[in-house]
């Protein structure tokens, strides 16, 4: 079962989603989204539905996640396999990990939540270089951003690839303003 617009509207709410979050949610929808059409219009049974439910819930729990130190994506798994939506709920619980390197509803949401810093589409490129500057506090951190980024380069080519379109197409989602559609990649 997918949540509607009044179901999520109300579990963002019951969970409290600051604006900061609500808006980078959005972003990452529309990115999301233009992805996944690209993907359904190249043969790919990828659930649309899914897809914009759990990229607009996806960060539900960031703001926990950061107050406990918790992992967010997990919380918002379980928060969401609460409140009935199993399937959303596997798919938001990778937005930060993939669990398989499988074309799925999964990817498309961890990848476009990659490509959107705040409210802002850039690049896989600018987007690790500002994780690392604020998170790359030891070795040990800078290697795991290290190889999140490496993950997600790969996510980059197999999406590109299934679309039929250059790396350098899917870094041009960058320059779409945020009042203009970001389909026909």
């Amino acid at each position: 079962m997918i949540p509607d617009k009044d179901a999520i509207r109300d579990l963002l709410e019951k969970q409290k989603v600051p604006s900061h979050i609500l808006e980078h949610q959005e972003v990452v929808c529309r990115v999301a989204l233009a992805l996944a059409r690209a993907l359904r219009k190249a043969g790919y049974p990828v659930d649309l539905g899914l897809v914009e439910a759990s990229a607009l819930l996806h960060d539900i729990c960031k703001m926990d996640g950061i107050a406990t130190g918790q992992d967010h994506a997990g919380m918002a798994e379980e928060v969401l396999v609460r409140a009935g939506y199993p399937e959303v709920a596997c798919v938001v619980g990778q937005h930060v990990r993939l669990r398989s390197f499988r074309l799925d509803e999964a990817m498309v949401v961890n990848y476009a939540d990659k490509r959107v810093m705040h409210a802002q589409v850039v690049t896989l490129e600018e987007r690790f270089k500002d994780l690392m500057e604020r998170y790359g506090t030891d070795e040990a951190r800078r290697a795991r951003i290290r190889e999140h980024a490496s993950a997600c380069e790969e996510m980059e080519r197999i999406i590109a690839g299934a679309i039929g379109a250059g790396v350098q197409e899917l870094e041009g989602l960058c320059l779409v303003p945020l009042d203009e559609t970001v389909d026909g990649l």
